[in-house]
């Protein structure tokens, strides 16, 4: 049996490496339907002429500042369905320390597969925006 050389090593590591790298930023379905079940809150349907979806689930938003020092609402939505999207909004409503409802952020992604994950990160006019909420989904 022949061994196989250094550069085929090399090949088989930057392979490996390449697929990982592709699924970054995704759960696999397993995973996410397993989370979504568990920590998926009740989801308003918003108001408008876009399509609510069903099967996404927020599982975390929440007001940060970036690397940069920006304000941005960072989250995670579930699509536990069975189904790829297109194309999906998450409407977040923005709050204030008194729980004042102070403006909207929207968050899309396109292409969401079934099964898998999205994170998200928009930034935030309201510098004074202390908690998001999540308003509904939109999308096709």
């Amino acid at each position: 049996m022949k061994l196989a050389t250094a550069s085929q090593y090399r090949f088989l590591i930057t392979a490996v490496i390449v697929t990982l790298t592709a699924s970054c930023n995704q759960t696999p379905p397993e995973q996410a339907a397993a989370k979504s079940e568990a920590q998926a809150p009740p989801v308003a349907t918003p108001e408008g002429s876009k399509a609510a979806l069903s099967g996404l689930s927020l599982v975390d938003a929440k007001i940060a500042r970036n690397s940069a020092g920006t304000l941005v609402v960072q989250g995670r939505v579930n699509n536990a369905s069975k189904q790829a999207i297109g194309h999906a909004a998450a409407e977040l409503r923005l709050f204030d320390k008194n729980g004042e409802a102070i403006g909207t952020v929207t968050p899309t992604v396109n292409n969401l597969q079934a099964g898998f994950a999205w994170n998200f990160e928009t930034e935030i006019e309201q510098q004074n925006a202390v908690s998001a909420k999540l308003v509904g989904f939109t999308g096709k």
